[in-house]
């Protein structure tokens, strides 16, 4: 494995040895020097305390402070001219790796070059695979039926105010009402409404939410010659919700 270059040096990590460019000279390090060097390594252009260095990378200290001092003095004097560039005190905070012998040590992540062209035989089988695959999921999936309004017979509730008008019943959710519900439904509204002195009703949609707990109407008619909305929304958590009740159609005006 080649070592790292550390300005006039390199370092062979895995026999923990220095070694000069110059003359080729190798050197063993001692315990405390290969892990003081290794932290430095570790911690590119970071100062590191001497608390921290007499840890070398342990919760509790495995040397003392004038070990790291030992360490750092004789690590300077075997690469000798640049021995304070690449050991740097920081003045109050401890050491650290110089900057540009840092940066040289900073290893350089290897970039793939996937060479575009004609794909190879394996990838192109397994990409046809899984697109037929995925047509015959498509193929078998059931599709939820589609969403038709209620029956021409059943859609009209007549309500009996200053003059006759029709509210057109139109069920646009996929979860359905059974039909006994929906004449429930559809009986008790006409006969409250069938209540109101005059109203500008024309459409009522019903709506009901994918866990069948909530019910969702929404009034549409004209005023003045712009549409009127109006959303109601009722919850119903029971095991067979009905939704629709005597009570309910007390407190709730529909007229407006």
């Amino acid at each position: 494995m080649p070592g790292i270059e550390l300005g006039s040096v390199i370092f062979h990590r895995q026999q923990a040895q220095l070694e000069r460019i110059e003359d080729g000279e190798r050197w063993t390090l001692p315990r405390a020097e290969f892990l003081v060097l290794t932290q430095l390594l570790d911690h590119p252009g970071i100062s590191l305390s001497k608390e921290r260095l007499r840890c070398g990378g342990e919760a509790e200290p495995v040397m003392s402070g004038s070990a790291v001092v030992k360490a750092v003095f004789t690590l300077r004097h075997f690469v000798g001219e640049q021995g304070t560039q690449l050991i740097q005190t920081v003045p109050g905070k401890g050491y650290k790796l110089g900057q540009s012998v840092a940066e040289e040590a900073e290893p350089t992540p290897k970039r793939q070059v996937i060479p575009l062209g004609r794909i190879s035989q394996p990838v192109a089988v397994g990409v046809i695979a899984v697109m037929a695959l995925l047509a015959a999921l498509l193929w078998w999936w059931p599709v939820p039926p589609a969403i038709t309004p209620i029956e021409p017979n059943q859609d009209a509730l007549a309500i009996v105010s200053g003059e006759d008008k029709a509210v057109s019943l139109i069920r646009v959710s996929a979860v359905d009402l059974n039909q006994d519900l929906l004449e429930s439904i559809r009986h008790q509204l006409a006969d409250k409404l069938r209540d109101c002195p005059s109203t500008g009703w024309q459409r009522l949609f019903l709506a009901r939410s994918n866990d069948g707990q909530v019910l969702n109407l929404t009034f549409q008619g004209e005023a003045d010659g712009r549409t009127r909305l109006r959303n109601i929304k009722i919850s119903d958590f029971r095991s067979e919700p009905t939704f629709v009740s005597p009570r309910w159609l007390e407190e709730v005006n529909l007229c407006e």
